[in-house]
This record gives structure tokens, sequence and C-alpha cells, in this order.
């Protein structure tokens, strides 16, 4: 008997368990939870926690954290009639989980992977028809090395009034009522060209280079020409006051050997015996051998002193 009661109170609590999850679901943090009767919405829970349901009601749950969508590589044409080659990303969340299923349900059955397929089937056309864009704009704007003339953020965006991808699809998905999503950023992730217009590509970039170049030396020689020009407006003053110091000190110079030429006119004996020194002064400044005769100028004034008249007047009044 006892065993029976075991097998019986095993058998009530996995009947337990097995109503209590019929009766409830988990929400988890960012999940958005749908509760259906019969594929009517019934309510919606955004709150996590455990939550309670009927046994005939069905939970569908959406996942509303941030979701990316890329296109593969299209062609599009630019108004100049050139080929590019763009991959696009999108960036979407679902916002309103109620109105996203409703919008992209396909019947009572749907799972929730079937409504974001056909979400997503709905992006693809939008992206697709937003790449329209691309046709006001020449190839020039989105390949080029001029920041100036670079108008890629423009197509993604729209900055310059004409309207972007990003503001065309966010148009599209909040058309009507709206279709539960966010679209949050567009990118473009990939931009080529195909072979044939690479060549042209190439070519106007090296002529915008070429051009650059041509600026930044015509710049260049017109600095180094009006750095010379200084160069050589200074080097004229810095030699023209130079030489007229140097006039001033030749003269300076000049006036006063005037006054000593005056004072040698009046005494040329003096003027020949400071002569005499001064080559003196200049062979013997160092350790010399000279073998001379005693009489050879100016050497004799080491052995007969000078001769100078004055000397001869200034000794006449000591003999008396």
């Amino acid at each position: 008997m006892k065993k029976h009661i075991g097998i019986v109170i095993i058998g009530l609590a996995i009947l337990f368990i097995l109503v209590l999850s019929s009766l409830t679901y988990t929400v988890r943090w960012k999940e958005k939870a749908l509760v259906l009767n019969f594929g009517k919405i019934s309510r919606v829970e955004e709150e996590p926690g455990l939550k309670w349901c009927l046994p005939w009601q069905n939970v569908m749950k959406f996942d509303g954290r941030l979701r990316n969508y890329q296109t593969v590589a299209n062609q599009v044409q630019t108004r100049d009639k050139q080929t590019v080659i763009v991959t696009v990303y999108v960036n979407w969340r679902i916002e309103d989980a109620s109105r996203f299923y409703e919008r992209f349900r396909q019947g009572n059955t749907s799972t929730s992977d079937d409504v974001v397929v056909k979400a997503n089937d709905f992006l693809k056309s939008w992206v697709t028809e937003s790449t329209n864009v691309f046709a006001e704009y020449e190839l020039g704007e989105l390949v080029t090395l001029d920041p100036d003339a670079f108008k890629l953020a423009s197509v993604e965006k729209g900055d310059d009034g004409k309207g972007g991808m990003l503001k065309r699809i966010r148009d599209k998905a909040n058309a009507g009522e709206g279709y539960g999503m966010e679209i949050v950023d567009l990118g473009i992730r990939q931009l080529g060209v195909p072979g044939p217009v690479t060549e042209s590509v190439f070519n106007r970039m090296k002529e915008e280079r070429e051009a650059v170049v041509r600026t930044l030396q015509a710049d260049g020689q017109s600095q180094a020409d009006s750095i010379i020009g200084q160069a050589k407006g200074q080097a004229t003053r810095i030699k023209a006051e130079a030489e007229a110091k140097a006039r001033a000190i030749e003269g300076q110079g000049d006036a006063e050997a005037a006054q000593y030429y005056a004072a040698f006119l009046e005494n040329p004996a003096l003027a020949n015996f400071l002569r005499r020194l001064e080559t003196l002064r200049k062979t013997l400044s160092e350790r010399t051998t000279l073998v001379l005769d005693s009489g050879t100028p100016p050497y004799n004034l080491l052995t007969e002193g000078p001769d100078l008249p004055v000397q001869k007047q200034a000794a006449e009044p000591a003999a008396k």
C-alpha cells in the first residue's frame, strides 16, 4: 500500500509540473511576448519575469534587441550613367510587438521566426527601392579624394536635403499606422565599381591628385619667392649698413692718422726712429738668432742708440 502511495505522489507531482508549465511562461530581458487566443492578440508582456496564461492560449516571443540586416551586392546607376556595386546594412529593432505581428504574420499558424523572415523580405524591398537615390549623384561625388565633393554620407543619411536612404526606409516603416519597427541606422558597407569603370575612376582620381600637386607646388614656389625676396632685401640692408659703418670707421681712422702724420711731418727723425723700433719689435718678438754687422739698421740702435736732433738739443744745456 505504501508503495502505491509513493507512486501516486510522484504521478501527482509530475501532473502538477505539467499543468504548471502549461499555465506559465517566462519573459526574459529585452523580450516582448504576445499572448494569443487562437491567433488573436490577448495581451502584450514586455516586463521580464514569470507570467501566467490559460492552457488554450499560445505565447509568441520576439527578441527586442538590435537586429542587423545586410543586402547582397546590387548594381545601381549614378546620374552620369555609371554603374556601381553597393552593399547596404540596416540596424533595426522591434518597437511595437503587436503591430509588428499584425503586419507581418502569415495566418494564425505563423511562428515568431516566420514573422521576422517576412519583415526581412519587406526590408529588402525597401532597401532596393531606396538605392534609387544614387541616380541623383554622379560617380565623382561618390568616389573622390576631395572631401568637399564627397557625398556618400548624404546618400546614406540625406544630410543635403535630398532625402537619403535612411530617411526613405524610415518613411516606409512608418507609413500608415507603421510596421512596429524602428530603423536605427543604415550604412553602405561596400561601394565598388565594375572593371570597365575602374580605369576611368583611377584616371580621374589621378587627375585630381595632379591638380592638388600643382596647386601645392605653385603655393610652395610663391612662398619660396617671397622668402628669397625678403632675404635679399635684408642682405642688401645689412650690407649697406655695414658699408656705411665701415666708411665711418675708416673716416675716423683717417682723421686720427692725420694727427699722427702731422706730428711726423714736424719731426721726420722721430718718425724714422719709431719705424725702426717697430721693425725691431716685430723681428725680435721671439727667440731669434741673427748674424749681422753691428752697423746694420735698425739693429745699430742696440749699440749706438737713437740719433735724434731733439736729444742733441736737450744734451747741450746739460754740458754747460
